[in-house]
């Protein structure tokens, strides 16, 4: 079966969230390539100097985290150069169920869905059709 996406980047604090959706994605052939970060910071990091790297396709990233949450995260992603924000999809994957988190996360443009934890194969066919329309 062939690949969803060619390169997909997984931000969540949690080593054994991380290993879960890492295992999910690997399962459903989501993405040629997985990268992942315990920490926003770093992660932005790796987006603002990926220089002749192409930008991940999608990015699960997770809003709890310390440090930099996920709202900042989506704040600083704006701020990335180009080649990043007009490829990078990004896909909140979080424990939280706040409906004004929900609202607030839509109001960040590359932003094109909200799960809430675990990852589930519906999750994946719904993002499968978001994806096959862009």
């Amino acid at each position: 079966m062939a690949r969803l996406v060619d390169k997909t980047l997984l931000i969540d604090d949690s080593d054994i969230d991380l290993f879960i959706q890492r295992r999910f994605l690997e399962v459903y052939n989501f993405s040629n390539q997985l990268v992942l970060y315990k920490s926003a910071n770093e992660a932005l990091d790796w987006l603002k100097n990926i220089n002749g790297e192409p930008a991940p396709d999608i990015i699960f990233l997770d809003l709890n985290m310390p440090e930099t949450d996920g709202f900042s995260f989506l704040k600083t992603f704006m701020d990335l150069p180009e080649k990043v924000t007009s490829k990078s999809r990004i896909v909140v994957l979080t424990s939280s169920n706040n409906i004004k988190d929900r609202d607030l996360v839509f109001e960040n443009k590359n932003v094109i869905q909200y799960i809430t934890k675990p990852l589930k194969q519906a999750d994946i066919e719904d993002l499968k059709k978001i994806i096959n329309q862009n």
